[in-house]
């Protein structure tokens, strides 16, 4: 899917030295999702995958849980395919629900690319809230690129129906 889906999601994906084929081969999944199941026993991370109908479909991550501070960063990609189905918006209800819910957490923030009008949409939909622009604050698809800010807390969080 990531390579299929390139042009869709290399904008707003960490920049690399390697080509986008060479970052998405079997291997580097691999690593990645040892990776990420060791940062889940650690507690610092919840990385998940999207399926719908039994196909996987995507990722829905929270990362950079902080205990201490009850907080975490939320993370999603999906097939270009599933654009304005309503899978994303359920997918990121259902794991914001959970930080809140389950994992205790006050509040989930989500750097999204001041360009990615579809994110942009999603975490308003979400409810949450613009707190600011971080300008430059990431190198993504290549270059440096300004992010919003976007988060919520538990107190104002309500479940969407979707």
């Amino acid at each position: 899917l990531r390579i299929r889906d390139q042009e869709f999601i290399e904008p707003y994906w960490v920049s690399s030295d390697l080509t986008w084929s060479d970052r998405h081969t079997e291997a580097v999944w691999i690593r990645e999702c040892l990776r990420g199941r060791a940062e889940a026993v650690a507690g610092n991370a919840l990385p998940l995958v999207i399926e719908v109908d039994g196909e996987f479909t995507g990722q829905c991550n929270l990362e950079w849980i902080d205990h201490h501070n009850s907080t975490g960063e939320l993370g999603i990609w999906l097939d270009s395919t599933l654009a304005k189905s309503g899978v994303a918006l359920t997918a990121i209800n259902l794991l914001v629900g959970y930080a809140f819910d389950e994992l205790g957490l006050q509040r989930v923030s989500a750097p999204i690319s001041a360009k990615n009008n579809a994110a942009r949409a999603v975490a308003a939909h979400l409810g949450c809230t613009l707190e600011g622009t971080m300008h430059d604050f990431m190198d993504v698809g290549g270059h440096r690129s300004d992010h919003e800010l976007w988060a919520i807390t538990s107190d104002r969080f309500t479940r969407k129906h979707t």
